[in-house]
């Protein structure tokens, strides 16, 4: 049962790429180092503790890890912190957590006062019950900055969650007796092959649902966008449950004018369709991920100019859905078809 999230910050929480790429090559210009660097060798500099990220990354030599983090400090400090932005989705998480009754926290590298300073600057510090970052000396691992935040939490620690991008949150979560929860959207793993069998998630919506699966729950949310018909009665565009969209049947109503799409069965489902993609575009998915289609036709006869359109619409899915195709006496607004989908998100 999880009961306490901990967050790692760089490439899980926040894309602070821009800031910290900005400040390593500043100190190492200040430092008479004017080499050129990958993108590789960038990535290297986010995860491990400060000073450890000058050798691995830049290979530094021992004799220049002081000056190099005094600089590094002073101008993150000054410029780096405010080049960062939160990945898509996550203040959602983090405030639905919340109204879950989850208690969610940061456990971070980046030095405790300049962690709090970023959250703050990024409007979430209130958002987390513990943050936890590293002390000047550098020397704290990231187990131990984890127990900290395992001591502010008021819970056992096998009810404990770390959700990070690297090796180091993992290796840290392992030390610490928490569970892991890897992400592929940061600067360390790029794909769910490299957790090793741990859970992944590949955006900050991913993450839900893998809790609540931990959790032996469900989680249940509406979709609605205004690039469809809106819903005119008791139900909702579709529903998003633990990774899948039930998206309610679209008639070929124009959304832009409220009216039905006059012309030939084909016609209509021209307009169905679009409608389709906007709903399925609203739940974070697309027709690539449509695992059951089901047609609605006032008119059999029309199957055949309307199975063209359908082809047209799913011509992208490696797999296509499975498909039910059924005639019936009356459609709404007297409408020629009908479609209704599930899909994967």
């Amino acid at each position: 049962m999880v009961k306490a999230v901990l967050f790692d910050f760089d490439g899980t929480l926040a894309d602070s790429s821009e800031g910290i790429f900005h400040t390593a090559l500043y100190t190492a210009r200040r430092l008479g180092v004017e080499r050129e660097y990958s993108d590789e060798e960038l990535r290297r500099f986010v995860g491990p503790p400060l000073r450890r990220c000058f050798v691995i990354a830049f290979g530094f030599d021992e004799s220049l890890l002081d000056d190099a983090v005094d600089i590094y400090r002073e101008e993150y400090a000054a410029r780096g912190m405010h080049m960062m932005h939160l990945y898509p989705g996550m203040k959602e998480l983090v405030e639905e957590l919340g109204r879950l009754g989850i208690r969610a926290g940061v456990a971070s590298f980046k030095a405790d006062p300049l962690l709090r300073g970023c959250l703050e600057g990024l409007g979430v510090l209130d958002l987390f019950s513990t943050v936890h970052g590293s002390d000047l000396s550098g020397n704290m691992t990231k187990g131990d900055i984890i127990e900290l935040a395992i001591r502010d939490l008021g819970v056992e620690r096998s009810e404990v969650l770390m959700i990070g991008d690297t090796e180091n949150d993992r290796i840290g979560a392992e030390s610490a007796g928490v569970g892991f929860l890897g992400v592929t959207y940061g600067f360390g793993y790029r794909t769910a092959a490299e957790l090793d069998g741990y859970m992944s998630a590949s955006s900050a919506e991913g993450i839900l649902p893998l809790i609540m699966k931990m959790n032996g729950g469900y989680m249940i949310e509406k979709i609605e966008t205004k690039a469809a018909p809106a819903a005119i009665g008791p139900y909702s565009q579709a529903v998003k449950a633990n990774g899948m969209v039930f998206a309610s049947g679209q008639i070929p109503i124009d959304p832009a004018t409220g009216a039905v799409v006059e012309g030939s069965a084909a016609d209509q489902a021209k307009q169905v369709f679009a409608n389709v993609k906007a709903v399925l575009a609203a739940a974070g998915t697309d027709m690539t991920k449509v695992v059951k289609a089901t047609v609605f036709l006032a008119d059999m006869a029309d199957f055949g100019s309307v199975n063209e359109v359908y082809a047209d619409a799913f011509r992208d899915s490696a797999v296509l859905p499975a498909r039910s195709a059924v005639a019936v006496k009356t459609l709404p607004k007297n409408v020629q078809v009908e479609v209704e989908v599930i899909a994967l998100v």
